[in-house]
Order: C-alpha cells, then sequence, then structure tokens
C-alpha cells in the first residue's frame, strides 16, 4: 500500500522548468537501493547513501546553470550518527535556501517487521545499526522508532511488503515519468548459428527452416541487405507468413518489456551462417516506426564466412 500526501494541485503542476529532487530515505531492508536503480534508470541522476551533512551543499551545485540537472534523486539512510536531527535540520536549511523552481520531495520506504528480518536473513545482510552491539531484531525495532518522525514529514509513504523490484519499477514509471517521455532501445542482432548465440540475447529466433539463399547460384554471394535477395525471400509465402507472426510477437514482447520498466532489449535473430536470411530480417525490422521504440542495427557474423 501507498499513500501519500502530495497536495493535488501541486501535483499536477508541471513544466519544464521545475527541477525536481527526491530524497529517498527509510527502513534498512525495505527496498531503497532498489528503488534507486529504477529512478536511475528512468532519468533521475542518483546520489545513494550521501553522508547528510553534504546535503543541501549538493543541491546547491547540483543546480547550477551549468550542470543542467533537472531530475535528482538522493539515497540516505540511518547508519548516519545524529541522523534525526541532522535530517530535520537539513531539509529546515533546503527549505530556506535561494533554489528557484525546485520541488523537493521526501519518499519513505516502510516494510513490516517480519518482512524485514526474512529479507535480512535471506540476504544474509548486516542491518546498519547491527554495529550498536544488539541482534537482528532489537536493530530493526530501533530503526522503525528513530526513523517514525522522518515518516511523518515524509510527502510518500511507500510499503514495500508486496512489492518486488519489477513492481517498484512500474512504480516509479507510473508515478514519476511521463508514458510518452522515453524511447525503448532495441538491438536488433543477426547471427549465424554455426558461431553461436549471442549471449547477450534476451529473445532469440531462429530462421533456419526458411529458404535459403545460399543454395541460389545467382544469390549465394550477396548478402541480406541487397535487394535480390530481399525479394527472393519475401515473395515466398511461408517467409511472408513468418515476417508478420515474428514482427506481432516481437511487438507484443516490447510492449510489455515497456511497461515492465525495461527501456533496452536485445532480439537476436538468427539463421546457419549469419549471412543471408537473419540480415534480410534485421534490415526489414529496423524500417519499422513504432511508437517509443528506436531500433539499432548490428550483423555480428557478417564476412564471416
Amino acid at each position: 500500500m501507498f499513500t501519500s500526501n502530495i497536495n493535488l494541485k501541486e501535483k499536477e503542476r508541471t513544466t519544464t522548468q521545475i527541477k525536481e529532487v527526491l530524497i529517498v530515505t527509510g527502513l534498512s531492508g525495505a527496498g531503497k537501493t532498489s528503488l534507486m536503480s529504477a529512478l536511475g534508470d528512468f532519468g533521475f541522476y542518483c546520489v545513494d547513501n550521501l553522508p547528510l551533512p553534504l546535503l543541501s551543499d549538493f543541491l546547491n551545485l547540483a543546480f547550477q546553470s551549468q550542470t543542467k540537472l533537472f531530475k535528482v534523486a538522493l539515497g540516505i539512510d540511518s547508519r548516519c550518527q545524529n541522523f534525526l536531527t541532522d535530517f530535520i535540520w537539513q531539509m529546515d536549511k533546503i527549505k530556506t535556501s535561494q533554489l528557484p523552481d525546485v520541488k523537493v520531495r521526501i519518499i519513505f520506504l516502510g516494510a513490516s517487521k517480519n518482512i524485514l528480518l526474512r529479507r535480512f536473513q535471506e540476504t544474509r545482510r548486516n542491518h546498519p545499526l547491527l554495529a550498536n552491539k544488539i541482534d537482528l531484531v532489537e536493530a530493526i525495532e530501533k530503526e522503525i522508532e528513530l526513523l517514525e518522525p522522518v515518516k511523518r514529514m515524509s510527502d510518500i509513504i511507500l510499503d514495500t511488503d508486496v512489492f518486488n523490484v519489477h513492481d517498484l519499477r512500474r512504480w516509479v514509471g507510473n508515478f514519476f515519468v511521463k508514458k510518452s517521455g522515453r524511447e525503448m532501445l532495441v538491438s536488433l542482432i543477426s547471427f549465424g548459428f554455426k558461431f553461436g548465440i549471442p549471449q547477450e540475447s534476451n529473445l532469440v529466433y531462429d530462421l533456419r527452416f526458411l529458404p535459403n539463399p545460399h543454395f541460389e547460384p545467382d544469390l549465394k554471394m550477396l548478402d541480406g541487405r541487397h535487394d535480390f535477395i530481399k525479394r527472393f525471400l519475401f515473395k515466398k509465402e511461408v517467409v511472408s507468413s513468418y515476417w508478420l507472426r515474428l514482427k506481432d510477437f516481437l511487438k507484443y514482447s516490447i510492449e510489455n518489456f515497456y511497461k515492465e520498466g525495461r527501456f533496452f532489449v536485445n532480439v537476436a535473430i538468427g539463421c546457419t551462417g549469419g549471412k543471408h536470411r537473419s540480415v534480410a530480417f534485421v534490415e526489414k525490422l529496423g524500417q519499422e516506426k513504432w511508437l517509443s521504440v528506436k531500433f539499432l542495427i548490428r550483423h555480428r557474423d557478417l564476412g564471416k564466412e
């Protein structure tokens, strides 16, 4: 569950001139690092575990005219000494500082004690307050008590009991990012199976069952970028039929990658030698115009024969 005390009018007031600062804090084990990673993927300039005494000075430097930063996320946790006193003082300092057109919000990540205990036991990470010679349960309870005033002054309170990494990414995308503001980069890689499947592949398509121009004497020396190869392939019913199915499935997959908050995917399309069929398909896909999608083309094995 997530609650917010953001003024609705203020939330709707968005212009390109507004600079956005997110102070990300909360209970250890509640997902701060994962949230910061997601914010970075969505275009925020992220600094994790920033020492509290540097907070206001960092923001003053970050928003100087020459830096051209507009979205900054700063991760702060309770391992700092005098955390509560320093945090309140720094926030008061930021509010009274002369930072024009800067919108500062505090995101507090929380979770139940049982969930936090399970996460620390599963990851075998040390709780930052264990240095005080107390056990894990006491450390969690002490941090909950310590951070209660920070929780009350936060703009956004996010309970991550039922959140996983993918849920956090979706939440960031839905809450902070305009849907039309980010492109999906799709790397299209042609390859030959005899040289191995590209290790970086997220999706792999096999074209080896399609007619092979290699066995046509007039086409053997050409590659899939040539119009003769494209015409030979796509005038055949089996090729054109498979092309439509591959294109529809790939588009469906990319749309769901995008909804998941992923903005880069490697699509490997292979034939036997990586010269004719795979190259022709990659070239044809690269000419498609899909909303919020940018294609990158790489012919990995072209010329190896």
